[in-house]
């Protein structure tokens, strides 16, 4: 679909849009109002939100580019006796130049930047993970791995979400709420009925 703006023809190139000039137009840009694309119902801005919810959804330690991890295993203080002390077995997984990846999507970036994601550094742009829970390395790092996921899905609340545990709070006020009511409105019943005249049969 192909979409113009005057004499202009706008195409989108990533996160950002461009204007370009038909061939038949000689006269120089001029726009005097706002302009918003809608497809399927949808902005651009719902839909890279909607995306973004897909993409934590269904993340997963197979779905992560594995490559772009720095690891390095040391000596632990962990369970295991004097077997820390001899073998490397405490991961430290890394993630350098946060903001810049692109497998990442934008609107989970800004979240993870924004200073709520507890593993996020912002002076070295980077996210540092530390395991040393068990006495083998495939384990913490698998944990490495866990915990970053766990993370993500935690810190991304995007608009319009309700974490689970404020929505079954609520639930459970509304629950009570109802039956409080409901009680409340048999005692007023219960009342007016009492109120009524006394036929006495002899």
């Amino acid at each position: 679909m192909t979409t113009y703006v005057g004499n202009y023809r706008l195409v989108r190139c990533s996160s950002t849009f461009a204007l370009i000039r038909t061939g038949h137009c000689r006269e120089p840009l001029c726009i005097t109002g706002a302009v918003r694309l809608i497809v399927n119902g949808k902005n651009w801005r719902e839909l890279d939100v909607s995306r973004a919810k897909d993409w934590v959804k269904t993340l997963s330690v197979t779905g992560l580019p594995l490559k772009q991890f720095v690891l390095r295993y040391d000596r632990a203080s962990g369970p295991g006796g004097q077997n820390v002390n001899k073998v490397n077995s405490k991961c430290t997984l890394t993630l350098h130049g946060l903001s810049n990846f692109s497998w990442i999507p934008q609107e989970v970036k800004s979240i993870l930047c924004s200073g709520r994601f507890r593993y996020y550094t912002k002076n070295s742009d980077s996210v540092v993970i530390q395991s040393d829970e068990t006495r083998s390395k495939q384990i913490n790092k698998l944990k490495c791995f866990e915990k970053l996921i766990q993370e993500i899905k935690q810190t991304c609340q995007f608009p319009n979400d309700i974490p689970i545990e404020t929505a079954e709070k609520w639930a459970k006020i509304k629950k009570k709420s109802n039956a409080e009511r409901i009680l409340n409105k048999k005692v007023h019943s219960d009342k007016k009925k009492s109120r009524g005249k006394i036929t006495l049969n002899y």
